[in-house]
Protein backbone atom coordinates (compact mmCIF):
# COMPACT_ATOMS: atom_id res chain seq x y z
CA UNK A 1 0.00 0.00 0.00
CA UNK A 2 1.39 3.74 -0.83
CA UNK A 3 2.28 5.62 1.86
CA UNK A 4 1.78 8.95 0.46
CA UNK A 5 -2.16 9.22 0.29
CA UNK A 6 -3.08 12.66 -0.17
CA UNK A 7 -3.14 15.18 -3.14
CA UNK A 8 -2.39 18.32 -3.14
CA UNK A 9 -3.51 21.34 -5.82
CA UNK A 10 -2.92 25.23 -5.38
CA UNK A 11 -4.39 28.23 -7.94
CA UNK A 12 -0.90 30.35 -8.65
CA UNK A 13 -0.79 33.28 -11.05
CA UNK A 14 1.30 33.13 -13.91
CA UNK A 15 4.17 35.10 -11.91
CA UNK A 16 4.01 32.69 -9.01
CA UNK A 17 3.48 29.50 -11.29
CA UNK A 18 6.76 30.40 -13.50
CA UNK A 19 8.82 31.51 -10.14
CA UNK A 20 8.17 28.27 -8.96
CA UNK A 21 8.86 25.93 -12.08
CA UNK A 22 12.04 27.88 -12.32
CA UNK A 23 12.55 27.02 -8.52
CA UNK A 24 12.21 23.56 -9.52
CA UNK A 25 13.91 23.36 -12.72
CA UNK A 26 17.48 24.81 -10.47
CA UNK A 27 16.96 22.19 -8.07
CA UNK A 28 16.46 19.21 -10.88
CA UNK A 29 13.71 18.09 -9.81
CA UNK A 30 10.15 16.27 -9.89
CA UNK A 31 7.14 19.30 -8.70
CA UNK A 32 6.59 16.23 -6.09
CA UNK A 33 9.79 15.86 -4.56
CA UNK A 34 10.20 19.44 -4.24
CA UNK A 35 6.70 20.00 -2.97
CA UNK A 36 7.26 17.23 -0.86
CA UNK A 37 10.74 18.48 0.66
CA UNK A 38 9.55 21.87 1.57
CA UNK A 39 6.66 20.44 3.39
CA UNK A 40 9.56 18.37 5.81
CA UNK A 41 10.75 21.98 6.31
CA UNK A 42 14.25 21.20 4.09
CA UNK A 43 15.65 23.53 1.95
CA UNK A 44 16.52 22.45 -1.73
CA UNK A 45 19.51 22.56 -3.12
CA UNK A 46 19.96 23.67 -6.47
CA UNK A 47 21.76 21.35 -9.28
CA UNK A 48 25.84 21.30 -9.12
CA UNK A 49 27.36 22.62 -11.62
CA UNK A 50 28.22 20.89 -14.65
CA UNK A 51 31.77 18.78 -13.93
CA UNK A 52 30.90 18.86 -10.16
CA UNK A 53 30.65 14.81 -10.50
CA UNK A 54 34.00 14.67 -12.49
CA UNK A 55 35.74 16.42 -9.89
CA UNK A 56 34.52 14.84 -6.98
CA UNK A 57 35.18 10.79 -8.93
CA UNK A 58 38.73 12.11 -9.40
CA UNK A 59 39.09 13.52 -5.39
CA UNK A 60 37.80 10.09 -4.60
CA UNK A 61 40.05 8.44 -6.70
CA UNK A 62 43.09 10.28 -4.95
CA UNK A 63 41.91 9.18 -1.92
CA UNK A 64 42.00 5.81 -2.63
CA UNK A 65 45.30 6.20 -4.36
CA UNK A 66 46.68 7.70 -1.00
CA UNK A 67 45.16 4.70 1.46
CA UNK A 68 46.76 2.81 -0.68
CA UNK A 69 49.85 4.16 -0.40
CA UNK A 70 49.76 4.27 2.91
CA UNK A 71 48.66 0.87 3.40
CA UNK A 72 52.23 -0.29 1.72
CA UNK A 73 53.84 2.07 3.76
CA UNK A 74 56.62 4.16 3.28
CA UNK A 75 59.10 6.10 5.12
CA UNK A 76 56.05 9.19 6.03
CA UNK A 77 52.87 6.49 6.22
CA UNK A 78 51.58 9.17 9.18
CA UNK A 79 51.57 12.28 7.27
CA UNK A 80 50.54 10.07 4.25
CA UNK A 81 47.74 9.20 6.09
CA UNK A 82 46.72 12.60 8.20
CA UNK A 83 46.86 13.99 3.98
CA UNK A 84 44.08 11.12 2.88
CA UNK A 85 41.88 12.17 6.17
CA UNK A 86 42.10 15.50 5.37
CA UNK A 87 41.16 14.65 1.57
CA UNK A 88 38.08 12.84 2.88
CA UNK A 89 36.90 15.75 5.07
CA UNK A 90 37.17 18.32 2.03
CA UNK A 91 35.08 15.89 0.11
CA UNK A 92 32.46 15.57 2.62
CA UNK A 93 32.32 19.62 3.05
CA UNK A 94 32.37 19.66 -1.07
CA UNK A 95 29.05 17.25 -0.55
CA UNK A 96 27.52 19.14 1.79
CA UNK A 97 27.83 22.33 0.57
CA UNK A 98 26.23 21.11 -2.98
CA UNK A 99 24.15 18.02 -2.53
CA UNK A 100 22.85 18.43 1.35
CA UNK A 101 19.13 19.99 1.99
CA UNK A 102 19.16 22.39 4.77
CA UNK A 103 16.72 22.38 7.27
CA UNK A 104 14.19 25.49 7.42
CA UNK A 105 13.24 27.37 10.09
CA UNK A 106 9.27 27.61 10.75
CA UNK A 107 8.03 31.68 9.84
CA UNK A 108 11.37 32.03 7.47
CA UNK A 109 10.42 32.27 4.38
CA UNK A 110 13.15 34.88 3.34
CA UNK A 111 15.31 31.83 1.87
CA UNK A 112 12.44 31.78 -1.02
CA UNK A 113 13.09 35.22 -2.12
CA UNK A 114 16.87 34.87 -1.65
CA UNK A 115 17.55 31.21 -3.01
CA UNK A 116 14.96 31.27 -6.17
CA UNK A 117 13.89 34.80 -6.49
CA UNK A 118 9.71 33.65 -5.68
Amino acid sequence: MRKRTRTFSSRLSNEEYENLNRAITKCNMTKSAFMRMIAKQYLPKERPPDGYDEIMSELMEIGNNLYRIANIGSADMKELSEQAKRLDKVILKINEIFTVPEKMRLGDEKWLQQRFGI
